[in-house]
């Protein structure tokens, strides 16, 4: 009977073992192998229009739109952008690909947002100057999405990564060419995402760069936001869903997939690692009240500052970089320090523009990754 027993506590334990593995590998992610290369880039922006996929954007000099074909596996060179433009998240609506908010002038951490918002028209190859947000609610790093026929741009920070972050939620209307202001959204946050699934938009990821350390000006890795807010366009009201974030990052991507939720990949550091990439993939069931957040398989690669998109019912994404140092300091002890502005003493972390923002891959070209399930 004992020999029995043990069989079968053994037989249920690797049921159990195997169902549990089963659930964390959800879907699979596949590196292509693309027939030319396409020089890296990270903090972009990525969009599907027509099967195309449109990278665009990028920490630097203004860079040329990317275009990938997913059927020829090909990139190809679209026009280079009228000013750099990093921190965003790309959208796509009739044709053309909107970058709503970026920075585009200043060095870290001092960037200065745009003051202008843009569109890149795929059928002409050409970019078009409009109407930029009012002043004071000017940002980057918010969350962009469309929804029946506007384009949403909720939460972000508006001085570089020193101050500003918000939950600032904005409507622009492409065919008026006019901003209006929405009521706010729950919770602060900027490197973050906004995804719309059916009337709603979600305002997921993120982090709070505002907030700094004395000892430490790049803190804020850890200062990640797990609320997952839902604006309801039918009623015009915000709520915050029971289902947190398993993890946070701020820079990671999220999307729209067969009506679930995803959040992939970003940065983030903890109480007593520095500042990382990271390869986690979630997903939720938002039509489900009661569904909680699910592993995904994880990435290839981790990536931070990537664009991601779906197009054909798969998730690609392009771009990113390896992250850097930064975040608290272990317990035992700070780092050596680096440059000391920004009141950092010495002994702290590093502080400046964090060093292995170069490309994921090992060459210096995109990777491009794709999931399916």
């Amino acid at each position: 009977m004992k020999k029995y027993l043990q069989l079968s506590l053994s037989v249920l334990l690797f049921i159990l073992t195997g169902t549990l593995l089963k659930a964390q590998s959800i879907g699979h992610w596949e590196l292509l192998k693309t027939s030319n290369k396409a020089d890296a880039r990270s903090e972009c922006g990525l969009a599907a229009v027509d099967g195309k996929l449109y990278l665009v954007g990028g920490d630097g000099p203004a860079k040329a739109v990317g275009i990938f074909d997913p059927e020829t596996l090909t990139w190809t060179t679209g026009a280079v952008a009228p000013v750099p433009m990093h921190h965003f998240q790309a959208v796509s609506l009739d044709k053309k690909v909107y970058v709503l908010d970026a920075f585009d002038d200043g060095p870290y951490p001092n960037q200065i947002p745009a003051p202008n918002t843009y569109s890149y028209d795929t059928e002409t190859g050409k970019w078009q100057k409009l109407t930029g947000l009012p002043d004071d609610r000017r940002r980057a790093g918010a969350g962009a999405a469309q929804h029946n026929g506007k384009l949403y741009l909720v939460c972000g920070i508006k001085h570089g990564h020193n101050s500003g972050t918000n939950n600032l939620f904005d409507e622009y209307d492409p065919k008026t060419d006019t901003w209006t202001a929405l009521p706010n959204a729950p919770h602060i946050r900027d490197h973050s995402m906004a995804v719309v699934i059916g009337d709603k938009l979600y305002a997921i990821g993120g982090r709070n760069t505002s907030l700094h350390d004395p000892d430490n000006f790049m803190s804020f890795f850890d200062k990640v936001v797990l609320d997952v807010d839902c604006y309801d366009f039918k009623t015009g009201k915000w709520s915050t869903l029971d289902a947190k974030l398993p993890m946070g990052t701020g820079g990671g991507t999220a999307v729209n997939l067969r009506g679930k939720l995803f959040y992939v990949g970003g940065e983030r550091a903890t109480a007593t690692t520095q500042n990382g990439p990271q390869k986690d993939v979630y997903y939720l069931n938002v039509s489900d009240p009661g569904a909680q957040w699910i592993a995904a398989a994880k990435l290839n690669k981790a990536r931070n500052g990537v664009g991601g998109t779906v197009s054909n019912n798969k998730i690609y994404i392009a771009g990113g970089s390896g992250g850097g140092p930064g975040g608290p300091p272990p317990p035992n002890g700070q780092m050596p320090g680096g440059n000391l502005s920004n009141g950092q003493k010495p002994g702290s972390l590093p502080q400046g523009p964090p060093p292995g923002n170069g490309p994921p891959g090992s060459h210096g070209y995109i990777d491009v990754e794709v999931f399916s399930f």
